[in-house]
């Protein structure tokens, strides 16, 4: 996490960038991107003590974390945004950072989905019309495939960049209220806006095209996150315990529906466990921030958004051609294998697209747009 510091000194406005770094939120968020993968993996080519396991059954709220971290980082950077030049400059920003990488994947899912579905029929167990595809090409690339804009598209082409749209929409509200709102009315705005999302996913809950809104509880809660981080707080080293004790716990519940709590264990009291978790960190300097700040965890965390955009489709691609082309025996040993050649696999394609469409992509963007 980048630590950004903003100067107005008359007309004239600029940004210094510091090195340093809160490492162990990065290497958390590759952490969890890393268990996104095992979330999307096909469980019928997984041995049963995995398919089955509630922690790979309930990793979909991680996205939930990127969006609390999102919103600490985004008020840490720019909760001084003054007008509505600066709001521009920011939005920018966020957008140089997210579209290289979306563009690139969203073609590419785009490219195996027309084959599969048109050149190739068969291959795709329920085939969709090129308009449809298009549709949901369209839908990913306008950051709109978490709104019902273009209707039913089951989350755009490449269907984690849903969370990519919801993000882009959570900049957008958080921009225009460090512009009109002062810091009291923001912490306000931010409650309201909780308990209003809240309520109404847990009243209707919404199909995938109205997420936005589990990203305005977490993102709002990032924001009221920042505003606690800054009071002088103190935890024990060995709180940092707590946080993978608490996480299992909720998954636990999530997956069993402990209570009949498991829309509201999903969209709010994982955000807590979140909230605390992060707050935590911050604050501690324990063996897990040891091991959170360790060579590998960092590098997961430097490519956890390519791994995140990338994965869906390989971990697609990769067992259909193992197991439906090439025709392996479906066993223990052999789906282990597999699986762990595409965790390998996403892992060395992912540190590409870093260093190649993400960084190069961002910085053509912005010889362009800055």
């Amino acid at each position: 996490m980048l630590v950004e510091k903003r100067y107005n000194c008359a007309k004239i406005n600029f940004t210094e960038y510091y090195t340093m770094r809160i490492t162990k939120l990065d290497g958390l968020r590759g952490v969890f991107s890393f268990m996104i993968i095992f979330y999307h993996y096909d469980k019928r080519i997984l041995p049963e003590f995995i398919s089955e396991n509630f922690i790979k059954n309930g990793a979909w709220i991680f996205v939930e974390f990127f969006f609390v971290l999102s919103g600490y980082v985004i008020s840490y950077n720019y909760d001084n945004i003054a007008n509505k030049n600066e709001f521009w400059v920011y939005l920018k920003k966020r957008f140089i950072r997210l579209y290289p990488l979306l563009v690139f994947t969203v073609f590419l899912y785009f490219i195996f989905e027309f084959l599969g579905n048109v050149v190739f029929e068969g291959f795709i167990n329920t085939p969709e019309s090129v308009s449809a595809l298009l549709l949901a090409t369209v839908d990913s690339l306008l950051f709109t495939n978490s709104t019902p804009i273009f209707g039913n598209t089951d989350g755009g082409m490449n269907s984690p960049t849903w969370s990519i749209s919801a993000e882009m929409i959570s900049y957008i509200v958080f921009g225009l209220a460090t512009v009109y709102f002062s810091k009291r009315n923001k912490t306000i705005f931010y409650s309201i806006l909780i308990v209003l999302s809240l309520g109404l996913i847990l009243k209707f809950e919404p199909p995938v095209n109205y997420y936005f809104l589990r990203a305005f509880v977490s993102f709002s809660l990032g924001y009221l996150l920042f505003r606690v981080s800054k009071r002088d707080i103190s935890f024990k080293n060995w709180m940092e315990y707590l946080i993978p004790i608490s996480l299992i716990a909720v998954l636990y519940m999530i997956h069993h529906d402990t209570f009949g709590l498991r829309q509201f264990n999903g969209n709010f009291t994982i955000n807590l466990i979140f909230f605390m978790s992060i707050l935590i960190l911050l604050k501690t300097d324990g063996y897990i921030t040891r091991i959170l700040d360790s060579n590998f965890v960092q590098f997961l965390g430097k490519i956890s958004y390519s791994m995140y955009l990338n994965h869906l489709l390989w971990i697609t691609i990769i067992p259909r051609f193992f197991f439906s082309i090439l025709k392996i025996e479906q066993n223990t040993f052999t789906e282990i294998g597999v699986l762990l050649f595409c965790c390998v696999f996403v892992l060395g394609l992912s540190s590409l697209t870093y260093k190649y469409v993400e960084l190069k992509g961002s910085k053509f963007l912005k010889s362009k747009l800055l």
